[in-house]
């Protein structure tokens, strides 16, 4: 195989959790190309762009770990969950060479994207530690924050995990569903919405998290800024 030239891009900050490195796996889409998280979100990519990352890490060289990628990329690709809003990602070590990743990308149905963190900066930013446990599975929400993470012992998901995987994606996607600052309902964004934000900044309404658009876990003055700035965009 050709030795590769790796980008990686990451963000640990309100910003969210993202990577830019090239997809090794022959079978998929994006073969050769640059891929991350943020890369199924850009309009070059799709007209569905992927809002939720499946974001699965395992090492290359055995076969529980390249089992359950196998299993991911079969739930993807019989529309287990919703394709055209949430991509399945595999990050890998680059350990064993050409032969452990043939193994792993010629599994049968193995099409998703599997990419290789040579330098352990995505497994570490991710995971918070660039030797952590393998079969874990991270999913990150339209704005690229970590909102669930899964480690399996397994060389399988049961059926309970599959569950718990498909019901924690699902709510990720039904809440990209509501236009962020939309606190009156009225699927706009004006300035209704900056008053009502500015009473919960003040405490006089209840708190709304869809008022958290910088999704720091509170309703503050940036939220407020965050809100003008985006119905100005609009």
């Amino acid at each position: 195989m050709k030795k590769m030239i790796t980008i990686l891009i990451f963000t640990v900050s309100i910003f969210g959790l993202d990577y830019s490195l090239e997809d090794v796996n022959t079978t998929s889409q994006t073969y050769e190309q640059f891929v991350g998280p943020s890369y199924f979100q850009n309009d070059d990519f799709s007209d569905d762009n992927k809002i939720v990352s499946i974001n699965y890490f395992g090492w290359e060289t055995w076969g529980g770990w390249r089992n359950i990628f196998a299993q991911l990329c079969e739930l993807s690709n019989t529309n287990t969950w919703d394709t055209n809003k949430a991509v399945l990602i595999g990050i890998g070590k680059a350990l064993g060479g050409d032969a452990a990743l043939n193994g792993m990308i010629n599994q049968n149905g193995v099409n998703s994207a599997w990419v290789q963190d040579e330098s352990g900066d995505v497994w570490e930013a991710f995971l918070g530690d660039s030797n952590a446990p393998r079969k874990q599975i991270v999913l990150l929400d339209q704005d690229l924050m970590s909102r669930y993470q899964f480690q399996y012992a397994g060389s399988s998901l049961n059926n309970s995990e599959v569950q718990e995987l498909l019901s924690a994606i699902q709510i990720l996607i039904d809440e990209a569903a509501t236009l962020l600052g939309d606190l009156n309902g009225d699927q706009n964004l004006n300035v209704l919405d900056i008053i009502i934000l500015v009473d919960m900044t003040l405490g006089g309404t209840d708190i709304d998290l869809n008022g958290d658009i910088n999704a720091d876990g509170g309703i503050n003055v940036l939220d407020i800024v965050l809100l003008v700035n985006l119905i100005l965009e609009n």
